[in-house]
């Protein structure tokens, strides 16, 4: 019998195919992972740590600020350009509150890149007015506010959207 055709195995090529396809992966899942990191939350305009040590205190101090006062924003749209919120802060018998200490953040959800630290401009008959400020994308925005009365303390988030 004579044998003109060479039998050959591929099991070895194919083995080795696989690790290095694997170790290729893993280099680009790491390379994705490292352009892109994750954005931290900026409900609590603090760091993640703190907030996870306090968390307990937070929201007991959130409960009862939310007991006590209520608040409305004016805006859920921004234009392009130009813009200004209002936040009214009352007690729960709808007397106005000037004496609170207000910070408050413009954010995108997608990415921390376009914060926007907000100070009250005028305060007047529980009304703290923020701006102006400039809006410069269209979409979906967050309005993240720290609102501290005496032993008080509250955090909310409301939404806006920009329009061209």
């Amino acid at each position: 019998m004579d044998k003109t055709k060479s039998e050959h195995t591929y099991y070895p090529h194919v083995v080795i195919g696989m690790i290095l396809g694997c170790v290729v992966a893993c280099a680009y899942t790491i390379k994705i992972a490292t352009d892109n990191p994750v954005e931290m939350d900026t409900f609590y305009m603090e760091k993640y740590q703190k907030v996870d040590q306090d968390i307990n205190q937070i929201l007991e101090l959130q409960d009862k600020f939310n007991a006590k006062f209520d608040l409305a924003y004016s805006t859920e749209k921004f234009n392009m350009g130009q813009n200004s919120i209002t936040l009214k802060l009352t007690d729960k018998n709808g007397q106005a509150i000037d004496n609170a200490t207000i910070t408050m953040m413009l954010s995108r959800p997608d990415s921390n890149k376009e914060n926007k630290q907000l100070s009250p401009s005028k305060v007047e008959n529980g009304n703290y007015t923020f701006g102006p400020f400039e809006i410069t994308k269209p979409g979906r925005w967050q309005i993240l506010s720290k609102i501290e009365v005496g032993e008080f303390k509250g955090y909310h988030k409301n939404e806006a959207y920009s329009f061209k």
